[in-house]
């Protein structure tokens, strides 16, 4: 029996067709690198790497701009300005912005080294008379595998261009790699989209990659899933994909809605499990593709049959409650349109400890709670003190039931409790001599993530949790990226669903609320006067900030509204 699978709710039947429808970057930026949306090779864990796309042409773009050529007499800035406009076009591969380089160079130049971000402001200078230079005030770049990267404050980035006369005409000699985009630009022709992998407790964690809007997306996210986890979460992240394997065909059609989805033979190494998982991975990273709403698998041309795989055991999504939970007097619990609803088994433990932060687990199990004593695990079966280190900072539950604990006295040694109240220590040497004011765990445990100070501004570092085959925590990656440098003394963090998360930092006297995230362009949001905490939910609109008069605010349109009051704690979930 041929399987065909649906994006929206598990198999669509035996139907064909479906249902219709951070690493710094500080340094040098203009570096070639490889192709920007690789082709398909074999998963990393193990065995050779092995290309599958290496005949992948380029389609156009959804969204296709026709920028002009050169024109007779531009001058050397005209054709710098010219050059980097046409590159918004992607047609024929950039074969527009190639006009502008002289014959040799148009060979080399290479557009898929990745996209450089700015704010559209490109001062521009002559370096002599045949070399020029334009300043960009860039924020982010997207690297040659889809990833984005945040650009720490600094100087402008110095891009260097050579001039050659071919004919009576100037041409471009020499140019970076790479394409230069301002943000509006940007976020029209590229999008990012969210491949997924499995992580500890079974769930799905997603990382997000950004392609150019085009025809050949579904091909592309298809060979960017094959390839595996980025480079800095592949202890961290498995795929049900066996080694070796890769797509068939140089292209995924896809047909009344339907992903035909043609792989090698290494699939049929694939046992039940990993099918389930590895057919859960592809439902959900295709899910935000237009048009597609099912895929059918295939092997070297042939449906496949009868391998159905255990999907009672399939990976599944995290979930992150929206509901704050917080503290009024003498109760905790949930809070609903004003209306607090006290959480029955464990809610009057909490209050006994006099807290000043309380964590809830995303199944509301369980509770961390940190009090003058230090930090104690609370759940039915009463009160458990934890860890008694000085200078305490507010816990993290992960999804395995693990409390994790940080003191800023010793921030490069974290603990992490099991529920069986099993200590381990975890080294986290990035947050060594720093000044930390919060660590957070991931809602789906893969990632932690540290606000800490830069400077006279913030800074969020996060990094990969490496854990054994039960999921037991033994070791964050050795270096952190910096996702997101921020303005403002540090405050509170806090994850806003899987991938995002906000900042909180003081300005003045009000809490400045900035939104970051992996592969997310930072989004700085209007200021809370007086916040001194905030909690994140499953998404910006679930963000609460509680102020020092113990005001409770919430996002209202492009501000904040506030919804209660008389709030002692606000809480955390995870």
């Amino acid at each position: 029996m041929i399987r065909n699978w649906s994006l929206g709710g598990g198999r669509s039947g035996a139907r064909r067709g479906g249902v219709r429808g951070v690493r710094t970057v500080r340094g040098v930026l203009g570096t070639a690198a490889a192709l920007l949306l690789a082709g398909c090779v074999a998963i990393p864990t193990a065995g050779p790497v092995e290309v599958g796309l290496s005949d992948l042409k380029q389609a156009d773009q959804v969204y296709q701009y026709k920028p002009p050529g050169p024109v007779a007499g531009a001058s050397q800035e005209d054709l710098v300005r010219g050059f980097v406009l046409a590159a918004t076009s992607s047609a024929d591969e950039y074969a527009t912005a190639r006009e502008f380089l002289t014959t040799k160079y148009a060979n080399q130049w290479d557009p898929n080294a990745g996209v450089l971000i700015d704010g559209g402001s490109r001062p521009y200078r002559a370096d002599g008379d045949t070399t020029g230079v334009l300043s960009l005030a860039v924020s982010a770049k997207v690297d040659a595998a889809g990833e984005m990267l945040p650009v720490g404050p600094g100087p402008s980035l110095e891009m260097r261009f050579e001039f050659e006369r071919v004919g009576a005409e100037w041409r471009i000699s020499s140019a970076p790699n790479g394409i230069i985009l301002d943000s509006t630009m940007f976020s029209t022709i590229w999008s990012p989209h969210q491949l997924y992998y499995i992580g500890a407790g079974n769930l799905l964690v997603p990382e997000t990659r950004w392609f150019l809007t085009r025809s050949s997306l579904t091909t592309e996210i298809i060979g960017a899933l094959l390839e595996g986890p980025s480079e800095g979460m592949r202890e961290v992240l498995r795929s049900g994909f066996p080694s070796g394997t890769a797509l068939a065909k140089s292209s995924v059609p896809v047909v009344d809605g339907s992903a035909r989805i043609d792989l090698t033979n290494q699939l049929m190494q694939a046992q039940p499990a990993a099918l389930a998982e590895l057919r859960q991975q592809i439902k959900s990273s295709l899910q935000t593709v237009p048009g597609v709403t099912g895929f059918e698998l295939l092997v070297d041309g042939t449906p496949l049959r009868d391998n159905v795989g255990d999907e009672a055991n399939a990976p599944r999504m995290v979930s992150v409650p929206s509901t704050p939970a917080v503290m009024i007097d003498d109760q905790f619990g949930s809070l609903v349109a004003g209306e607090l609803t006290e959480t029955p088994r464990f809610g009057p433990l909490i209050h006994e400890l006099d807290p000043n932060a309380v964590t809830l687990a995303l199944d509301e199990s369980a509770a961390a709670v940190r009090h003058p004593g230090g930090v104690s695990r609370v759940d039915e079966n009463g009160a458990a003190l934890i860890d008694t280190r000085a200078r305490l900072l507010d816990p993290s539950i992960d999804p395995l039931g693990y409390v994790w604990t940080a003191s800023a006295a010793n921030p490069e040694q974290l603990l992490a409790t099991s529920s069986a109240g099993a200590a381990v220590q975890i080294a986290a040497p990035w947050l060594a001599d720093r000044t930390v004011v919060a660590v957070r765990v991931s809602p789906d445990g893969s990632r932690i993530a540290a606000l800490v100070e830069d400077g006279d501004e913030s800074a969020v570092l996060m990094a990969g949790i490496v854990r054994d085959a039960s999921g037991a925590p033994l070791r964050t990656a050795p270096e952190a990226e910096t996702a997101l440098w921020v303005s403002g003394a540090p405050l509170d963090l806090d994850w806003v669903g899987q991938l995002r998360f906000a900042a909180l930092t003081r300005v003045g006297t009000a809490g400045k609320i900035t939104l970051g995230g992996l592969g997310a362009i930072t989004s700085e949001q209007t200021s809370v006067q007086g916040g001194t905490k905030l909690s994140g939910g499953g998404g910006k609109n679930y963000l609460r900030v509680l102020s020092s008069d113990g005001s409770l605010y919430a996002p209202q349109g492009s501000g904040w509204q506030r919804v209660d009051e008389d709030i002692e704690i606000l809480a955390k979930r995870g």
